[in-house]
C-alpha cells in the first residue's frame, strides 16, 4: 500500500547574508520573524508522533545563523523521542577550516542524513567553490547524501563551469530556471529558458508533502517559496491546530493532490471538454515558469468556478482508489487510474 507522507520543515528566518537576486524567501516573503529553538522543539515533538512523517528539514534563509538553536532543539528532541533524520539547506558561506567538519559531525550525530547546497552565479558572488566542496567532501565523508542545487536566469549557465569536479563528490546536482517568485517576482526580470509545456504539468513526489513551517507558524503543503503562500495554500497553523489537523488538511486538498499525482493536464482536459466556458480563463502554460504559477493562478483565480471539476475527477480518484484518497491507496489502482488518462505515475 502507498501511504501519505510528510517531511516537516522549519523555514528558519529570512535572515541571510547572501542577497541573491532570485531569492524567494526574502524578508517580505517569510515576514521579520525566526522560528524560535522552543518552537522547533514543540514541533518535532508533536509531529515526530505522527507515522505519516518520515523527516525534519531546516531551510532558510541561511539555517546555519541558528547552528546553535537547531542543534539544541534536536538534541532535546532526541531525548524527548523524536526519531526521524533531518537535511538542512545551506549556502556554505560559514565553511572553513576546523568549524567546517566539527559542525557537520555534531549534525550527522543528531540524525542529518543529507544536505543541501545551494551554489549558482548568484551565490557564487558571495561564497567561493571551495567553500561548497569542503562541505560536500566533509558531509560525504561523514555519510551524508550531498545534494546541490543550482538556480540560474539563463539556460546556457551550468554549475559544472562553477564547480568543475562536482560530479565527483555530490550525490546529486540539479540545475533549475529562476521562477517569477519573491525577490525574482519583484524584479520585473524574466529567465532566459525554455521549459516544455510537459514539464509544467505537476510538480512530482506523489503521496509526499513537504510541508513547509514558517515564523508565525503558518504551515503550507508544498515547499515552494512563495508560492505556497500566494497560492492561498495554507493547511493551519502550528500555534493552534494539532500536527494530526495539519496534515489532514494538506492531504485532503485535492487541488495539491492534482499536481502532485497526475497532474494539470488532466484538468485542462476535463475544462476543455466538460466546461468549455472556463477554458479561455485557465492559465496558459506557454506563459508560466512552472507548475507552481499555475497551481497559485488556478487556486487564487478560478478557484470557485472549478469546484464542480474538481468534484468529477476526485469522484471518479475516488472510485478507482475506493474511497482512500485522504489516508492510503493501493498502487497499482493508482497506475491504473494515471494510465487511464494517458499520464505517467
Amino acid at each position: 500500500m502507498l501511504r501519505n507522507t510528510a517531511t516537516v520543515g522549519f523555514i528558519m528566518s529570512h535572515a541571510c547574508p547572501l542577497k541573491c537576486d532570485f531569492c524567494c524567501h526574502d524578508r517580505q516573503t517569510v515576514g521579520p520573524g525566526r522560528v524560535s529553538r522552543a518552537a522547533m522543539l514543540d514541533v518535532m515533538a508533536r509531529f515526530g508522533l505522527e507515522p505519516s512523517v518520515v523527516r525534519f528539514a531546516f531551510s532558510g534563509g541561511e539555517p546555519f545563523l541558528y547552528y546553535d538553536d537547531i542543534v539544541a532543539a534536536l538534541a532535546d528532541a532526541r531525548l524527548a523521542g523524536v526519531a526521524q533524520p533531518f537535511s538542512i539547506v545551506t549556502s556554505a558561506h560559514w565553511a572553513g577550516g576546523r568549524r567546517t567538519r566539527d559542525w557537520l559531525a555534531r549534525l550527522c550525530a543528531l540524525g542529518m542524513d543529507r544536505i543541501d547546497i545551494s551554489y549558482d552565479t548568484e551565490h557564487a558572488r558571495w561564497v567561493t567553490p571551495g567553500q561548497v566542496r569542503e562541505v560536500g567532501l566533509a558531509a560525504r565523508e561523514l555519510g551524508a547524501r550531498v545534494e546541490v542545487h543550482a538556480n540560474f536566469w539563463d539556460r546556457a549557465e551550468r554549475v559544472q563551469e562553477l564547480l568543475p569536479d562536482v560530479e565527483q563528490w555530490a550525490d546529486q546536482v540539479y540545475t533549475r530556471w529562476v521562477v517569477r517568485a519573491g525577490r525574482a517576482a519583484r524584479s520585473g526580470r524574466r529567465a532566459n529558458h525554455h521549459v516544455p509545456e510537459q514539464a509544467k504539468y505537476s510538480c512530482g513526489q506523489p503521496a509526499h508533502y513537504a510541508i513547509s513551517v514558517f515564523p508565525d507558524g503558518e504551515a503550507y503543503p508544498c515547499c515552494s517559496g512563495d508560492f505556497n503562500q500566494s497560492a492561498k495554500l495554507s493547511c493551519g497553523n502550528v500555534n493552534k491546530d494539532s500536527a494530526g489537523e495539519i496534515l489532514a488538511t494538506a492531504y485532503a486538498n485535492f487541488h495539491v493532490r492534482m499536481v502532485k499525482e497526475f497532474g494539470w493536464g488532466v484538468l485542462f482536459d476535463v475544462v476543455r471538454r466538460d466546461f468549455p466556458e472556463l477554458a479561455s480563463r485557465l492559465p496558459d502554460f506557454a506563459d508560466a515558469d512552472g507548475p507552481c504559477e499555475v497551481c497559485r493562478d488556478l487556486n487564487t483565480r478560478l478557484k470557485e468556478e472549478l469546484r464542480p471539476v474538481y468534484a468529477r475527477i476526485e469522484a471518479q480518484y475516488l472510485s478507482v482508489m475506493g474511497g482512500a484518497a485522504g489516508l492510503e491507496a493501493d498502487e497499482a489502482a493508482r497506475r491504473a487510474f494515471y494510465a487511464g488518462r494517458g499520464v505517467r505515475p
